[in-house]
């Protein structure tokens, strides 16, 4: 059969894990973990996306929620194997139903974590507004404005204390070398240490970008759905499947950003994630940019190998 080559450039996105990067193509994976002897181990499979069985999940819309569900999977399998072939530990040896079970349970408390951090406590910091601001929860735009505002503002706290563990900082250096590496690829540079080193740490098309997206929205969902009349048992049950929809939304939104990144009003609109990467990377060091090479190079050679065997 006459090989078929890809139309267009092959998108990428990755995120940085424990001492490596993941990327991710639209068929593939790849894992690059430096570890403590300086050599770079690389593991590389197919992503099993649930689009590929079921084509109505493609649709603009419903794709986002897509997306965002398989890349905290995928996200957090990567950091869960990174820290382990860092660490030495075999990965298939740690599978057992202990690992697993500890697994299950870290996941639980992470959910829980999340739900206690930006849905119950904003929720209750604008009950303590209301008391003193009568009006506060009178209005369902102004109330949720003022949760949401206290969601960005838990958010940016958390990560801005995290970020002085030095352990967060190399994760950061590595998030650093991943954008400078799609970078280069993005301008069909050759993924080499000197043509990566001069390109910046911070790129329109973060998922850093899409969470203040999410917030945005999430405005405007939760002042239709949910009214301030509301106690808090109802909020988190409505709330997190309205993450569906806002999810979509923002996929949609952020894929129209990185189309249109020069436009002016763009710009501005985008201007508040970009400024939040300032803290999320950092500048990597050139162990750090050949190992997101390595992750890069991984997938984009099995994309290409997928493409000539259509």
């Amino acid at each position: 059969m006459k090989s078929k080559k890809p139309q267009k450039k092959t998108n990428i996105g990755g995120q940085a894990v424990i001492e490596g990067v993941l990327m991710r193509s639209p068929h593939f994976y790849s894992i690059a973990v430096c570890k403590k002897n300086k050599k770079i181990f690389n593991k590389s499979g197919r992503v099993n996306s649930l689009s590929d069985k079921y084509k109505f999940l493609k649709l603009p819309f419903i794709r986002g929620f897509v997306v965002l569900y398989e890349s905290l999977i995928l996200g957090y399998k990567a950091l869960d194997y990174s820290a382990n072939i860092y660490e030495n530990i075999n990965p298939a040896k740690k599978k057992s139903n202990k690992g697993n079970f500890e697994n299950i349970i870290a996941f639980i408390i992470s959910i829980l974590f999340a739900i206690i951090l930006f849905i119950i406590i904003p929720y209750y910091l604008m009950r303590l507004i209301e008391v003193k601001i009568k009006s506060a929860g009178q209005s369902s735009i102004f109330f949720n404005l003022g949760i949401c505002i206290f969601k960005i503002s838990v958010f940016l706290l958390y990560i801005w204390a995290i970020s002085f563990l030095k352990d967060i900082k190399r994760i950061f250096m590595f998030h650093g070398a991943e954008h400078k590496t799609i970078f280069a690829y993005e301008e069909s540079k050759k993924l080499n240490y000197n043509n990566i080193k001069k390109y910046p740490t911070i790129h329109p098309r973060c998922g850093t970008a899409f969470i203040f997206i999410t917030f945005v929205i999430s405005i405007i969902f939760f002042a239709i759905f949910l009214p301030p009349k509301f106690n808090i048992i109802y909020r988190i049950l409505i709330e997190i499947p309205l993450i569906i929809p806002i999810a979509g939304i923002s996929y949609e939104i952020l894929k129209l950003t990185d189309l249109y990144k020069n436009n002016l009003i763009i710009k501005i609109f985008i201007f508040p994630g970009l400024a939040f990467q300032k803290i999320t990377t950092m500048q990597p060091d050139k162990l750090q940019i050949m190992t997101a090479i390595k992750a890069a190079q991984t997938v984009l050679n099995l994309e290409k190998k997928y493409y000539q065997n259509k």
